[in-house]
């Protein structure tokens, strides 16, 4: 960007600056293991490998992951190292997770801002929605998600005014929601605000000087729209953290210049990062896809509950792809109750990770050991 307050590149970046820079539960059911069965893994199970004469139907609460993406006009900066968009990387990864974990989770998705509208609020562009079975490749929510989130970055960062507008839909999801709150700068688009020099974007990206006024109102390509939102922005993050939503702030860019306000947001969203900084810092998006990964599997139980549980629980083997896994409390399975099983340790863990070829309860041959 061009320091400084007079020179032509400064003109330009300031007459678009307003209009381009950022700053029900549902649950998965398995019938036999078919909704859970076949993903990331590369194994071809089937019954022929499994021991017993009776498969459980059972039921598996996926979690919400709900992504609200900011499509603003810095996100089709090249990310850092690539020749593709920051934009581009951010979405492509988030369809590798969806693709990944399949039917462990329900996926929803917001823009903002709209098309052609730069300072919009923007809007649900996919509502939340069941993972397609593992069986499924490129399945209907798939092919959902990479249509909602399919545009060319532009426009400012209205993000107050988007979690506002989805408020309503927010308050319909049921079971454990997680909300994905991807940004490469701060919130602006505030055309009631007043502020000053130091909370006006212009001059905390160095294009305009604290004397110049490039917040005022009626200065050219900037003015009210260009300073910070913190406090509309953090208000809306506390109203979706309060209706039982879990807001994690992703950075995903260097936003050292926006850190209290990123930091400020994180905490209003209820689930802020261990240390001193408090939103999730992807500066680096090769390590985008593993934060992505641990949040998601933060949400996604190791509990399954059999529709009609066996009358000799000793006689029960669980399967992860075409391997019966151990009834073991330390890395395998174990029973709560009559109805419930647990995955523990190495067990649990595969399932989080999507990994899994399929997933089966069956009765009829004495529980695996472990070895």
């Amino acid at each position: 960007m061009t320091h400084g307050c007079s020179s032509e590149g400064r003109d330009r970046k300031l007459s678009s600056f307003a209009s381009s820079t950022s700053g029900a539960s549902v649950s998965a059911s398995s019938s036999g293991g078919a909704p859970l069965g076949g993903a990331g893994g590369s194994e071809d199970c089937s019954d022929e490998g499994a021991c017993g004469t009776e498969t459980h139907t059972f039921s598996f609460d996926a979690p919400n992951l709900y992504f609200v993406f900011d499509a603003s006009g810095s996100m089709l900066e090249l990310a850092t190292g690539k020749s593709v968009s920051r934009y581009k990387v951010v979405r492509d990864t988030a369809i590798d997770l969806v693709e990944s974990l399949g039917p462990l989770v329900n996926v929803g998705a917001a823009l903002f801002p709209p098309l052609a509208a730069p300072c919009s609020a923007g809007k649900e562009t996919m509502p939340v929605t069941p993972g397609d079975a593992f069986t499924k490749k490129n399945g209907p929510t798939l092919k959902a998600f990479k249509a909602a989130t399919s545009r060319e970055p532009e426009g400012g960062t209205p993000t107050a005014a988007t979690l506002e507008a989805l408020l309503p839909n927010l308050a319909k999801l049921e079971g454990r929601s997680i909300m994905l709150m991807l940004t490469d700068g701060g919130p602006n688009c505030n055309a009631a605000l007043t502020c000053k020099p130091e909370d006006c974007m212009p001059v905390i990206e160095g294009l305009c000087k604290p004397t110049d006024g490039c917040c005022d109102p009626g200065f050219p390509g900037a003015g009210p729209l260009a300073c910070v939102d913190e406090a509309r922005t953090v208000k809306a993050l506390e109203a979706i953290h309060a209706l039982g939503v879990d807001v994690y702030v992703i950075g995903v860019a260097d936003l050292a210049a926006y850190e209290d306000v990123l930091d400020a947001m994180a905490v209003a969203g209820g689930v802020p990062a261990p240390g001193s900084t408090k939103y999730v810092q992807a500066k680096n998006l090769d390590d985008l896809g593993s934060i992505f990964a641990a949040i998601a599997a933060s949400a996604i139980p190791c509990e399954i509950k059999l529709t009609e549980p066996p009358v000799d629980k000793g006689l029960t083997n669980v399967y992860l792809g075409c391997k019966a896994i151990p009834f073991d409390a330390v890395n395998g399975w174990s029973w709560q109750g009559d109805d419930l099983i647990l995955l523990h340790g190495d067990a649990c863990a595969k399932l989080k990770s999507g990994k899994v070829d399929e997933m089966k309860v069956i009765t009829g041959c004495p529980s695996e050991l472990p070895k």
